[in-house]
């Protein structure tokens, strides 16, 4: 997705936010590095994901931890576990468990701290609204596509999102392998953001709900596809269906033209996004892409 000029004071505000976490750093030297990287990267030829990894690295560069969002995901992580018997219990009573493992899944979704978006800046508030957002449903749903790719598909490459949202996944994920697919999860090579990387997924016991853990190889906003390891390319060739969490893996996938069905499950929490996907803003939604084009029934 190509960076507007809505996404410039969202990116702003989460140097601003990640550079207070971590209170040893100076939150003026990250922030002035951010702006100055912004000045020499920002174009409308980019996408959102070009210009804020190259943004988020010059920002991190004057922090003084690898990783400013830990304690946060942590605690994201924990709440959401508290969250999982209630969400599992959900889905066990549903008639539709796939759609029931999806709506769970996207809920957690609107944990993407530090944003303009619409969504929360502490794992707390997730926690009082969760019922109310499972209330919601799918505002956006491609029921018959979603059920016939996940019905036909053997090999799934799940590229997850945020802390806490993560323990929510993997409930559609054990869905997924109880159905008999062999799942291979995607985190982020390197800490950036609140995104789930391989520690994280160890430290919270994610790597057991999977068949295959790998990563992006490197420290970059979604994924950086023309530079992806040879380990996981392998993996994607063998693969009958993605299945990305979130925004960011939407931007970063959203101008490609990939052959590999791809079904995007997210929360529309700004105006980009849902322009750029068709989708009302506010919605969960779950829709498929096939060579850079939404599937239609």
């Amino acid at each position: 997705m190509k960076i507007r000029a809505d996404c410039v004071p969202c990116l702003m505000k989460r140097v601003l936010f990640q550079a207070r976490l971590d209170d040893r750093s100076d939150e003026f030297a990250s922030v002035e590095a951010g702006v100055k990287a912004l000045a020499k990267s920002i174009s409308a030829s980019k996408t959102t994901s070009e210009v804020g990894t190259e943004v988020h690295a010059a920002a991190y560069s004057k922090l003084s931890m690898e990783d400013p969002y830990r304690k946060l995901k942590v605690n994201a992580d924990a709440i959401a576990d508290k969250l999982s018997f209630r969400a599992q219990k959900y889905v066990d009573e549903s008639d539709d468990k796939l759609r029931a493992a999806l709506l769970v899944s996207v809920v957690g979704n609107i944990m993407d701290f530090g944003s303009n978006a619409q969504a929360v800046d502490a794992p707390e508030e997730f926690e009082k609204m969760f019922d109310d957002l499972i209330a919601e449903g799918l505002g956006v749903y491609d029921e018959g596509i979603v059920q016939s790719l996940v019905n036909g598909a053997t090999n799934i490459a799940y590229f997850f999102d945020n802390c806490g949202e993560s323990q929510l996944d993997r409930i559609l994920i054990r869905e997924l392998r109880k159905n008999g697919k062999h799942v291979t999860g995607v985190v982020r090579g390197k800490p950036i953001l609140n995104d789930v990387t391989k520690a994280d997924a160890v430290r919270t016991g994610l790597d057991t709900d999977l068949d295959a853990l790998l990563d992006t190889g490197k420290f970059y906003v979604g994924v950086d596809w023309q530079h992806i390891p040879v380990e996981l390319n392998d993996a994607l060739n063998n693969t009958n269906l993605i299945i990305m969490k979130g925004m960011a893996n939407y931007e970063c996938t959203s101008e490609m033209a990939m052959s590999v069905p791809i079904i995007h499950v997210l929360r529309a929490k700004c105006k980009p996004v849902s322009e750029s996907a068709g989708i009302p803003i506010g919605s969960n939604a779950v829709f498929a892409v096939l060579n850079g084009r939404r599937m239609s029934a």
